[in-house]
């Protein structure tokens, strides 16, 4: 999900919880989803706070939304809007419209949901920007009473006449069906409204399933998707539905991963393997380890590849079987807890205000250098042994090898 319609800013309940804030970006797939969450310290999405920090959609506004709203309805939302074609959307607009109309405060997102499944029963009439081009429309097309039409063919064309007669019955015509005008025409109802969102009732995201999901294209055709990991039977009908029976004459693109981070990796894996092999082969581990991992587990997976660079898939595969040597504290989010967690271990009564400046900041800092420990996104990780923590990409191109601190196989 490429297009992206709102920017909000997460975080947890506590007292604490700007320190940890994250920034969701909608649509979202349910990892992405997930990844948000862990990141902000939220055990329940229907339990933070929120608020709207960007919108990329025309019609939308963060009155219509409010805050701290359902981020599940949010995200639904946000994916029935990139859904919509070109008329839709007209249709939507006049919707909106409407039902700020009828409303003074945010409208329940619920009703949001259901405006976008009825943007198609509405008529448009695209360029008509006021009521007197909609009276001509409507007296050209024939649609005004008897009465409407003889007097108007009484009246001489292009006269200053004719044009109020024309202005007074779109008027009447746009108030009797309930029509506005939106920015690119003027839409009415055009038949019953359906109610075919209840919450609850529909799934608020596009993928999901595989640990990875692949996208295949082949030749301009229509794009499949393949959910990873999948057996040579389920991988050749794939490829038999785009057209081809070989896997070097397609495109693939990595659209969902189980560890969003990675997605670039298994992008650059097929690329350089010229097929799915090693995605393949991730997609299984990964979804072995959901079977075996608890949730920590793959929290702290995550802190691992942060903190390691740009690892290439294999070494995502080989940091995977090492975990058990690391630990991570989620509690620690700046470099002045750090500070706080060290020093009160020796000196127990020191004062809480002592920590929250840019000094305690900077001796954390300084701390977590020494230690070979570092703050993630995730929170605070560092290895049992105390040895440095591994580092791949960039970072590791300026040594001969890469600095695995004594990582071992397991």
């Amino acid at each position: 999900m490429d297009e992206k319609i709102f920017e909000v800013e997460i975080s947890n309940t506590g007292p604490k919880g700007y320190e940890t804030a994250w920034v969701l970006r909608l649509p979202c797939t349910q990892a992405e989803y997930r990844d948000a969450l862990q990141k902000a310290r939220i055990e329940d999405g229907r339990l933070c706070h929120n608020e709207l920090t960007q919108i990329n959609d025309p019609g939308i506004t963060s009155a219509m939304i409010g805050q701290d709203v359902d981020l599940l309805e949010l995200n639904l939302l946000a994916l029935r809007l990139t859904m919509l074609s070109d008329e839709d959307r007209m249709g939507l607009d006049g919707l909106l419209r409407m039902e700020q109309e009828r409303h003074t405060g945010p409208i329940p997102l619920s009703q949001l949901i259901n405006l976008t499944f009825n943007a198609d029963i509405c008529l448009l009439a695209p360029q008509v920007t006021d009521t007197q081009e909609l009276g001509a429309l409507l007296f050209e097309g024939e649609m005004l009473t008897d009465e409407a039409m003889a007097l108007l063919d009484t009246t001489e064309p292009d006269s200053k006449y004719r044009e109020r007669l024309l202005a007074v019955f779109g008027e009447q015509h746009m108030e009797s069906h309930g029509g506005v005008f939106t920015a690119r025409g003027y839409v009415e109802p055009g038949g019953d409204f359906k109610e075919v969102y209840r919450k609850g009732e529909m799934f608020p995201f596009l993928l999901a399933g595989g640990a990875v999901t692949l996208e295949i294209s082949y030749n301009g055709g229509q794009p499949m998707t393949l959910k990873l990991p999948a057996l040579e039977a389920d991988i050749q009908k794939a490829l038999g539905a785009v057209g081809t029976a070989s896997p070097e004459e397609c495109a693939f693109r990595c659209v969902d991963c189980e560890i969003p981070a990675l997605r670039e990796a298994v992008d650059a894996s097929i690329h350089e393997e010229g097929g799915i092999g090693q995605a393949n082969e991730f997609a299984r581990l990964i979804a072995q380890k959901k079977r075996v991992w608890r949730a920590a587990d793959f929290i702290k997976y995550k802190a691992l590849l942060a903190v390691s660079g740009s690892p290439r898939l294999q070494d995502a595969i080989q940091l995977a079987y090492g975990l058990d040597q690391y630990e991570l504290n989620q509690d620690v989010a700046q470099t002045w807890e750090y500070a706080k967690l060290v020093l009160r271990e020796k000196y127990p009564d020191l004062p809480e205000e002592l920590f929250q400046t840019p000094q305690a900041a900077q001796i954390g800092r300084q701390l977590l250098d020494e230690d070979n420990a570092v703050i993630t996104d995730y929170g605070l990780l560092w290895r049992k042994d105390g040895c440095q923590l591994p580092v791949f990409g960039q970072e590791a191109e300026q040594s001969e090898q890469p600095q695995m601190g004594g990582m071992e196989m397991m």
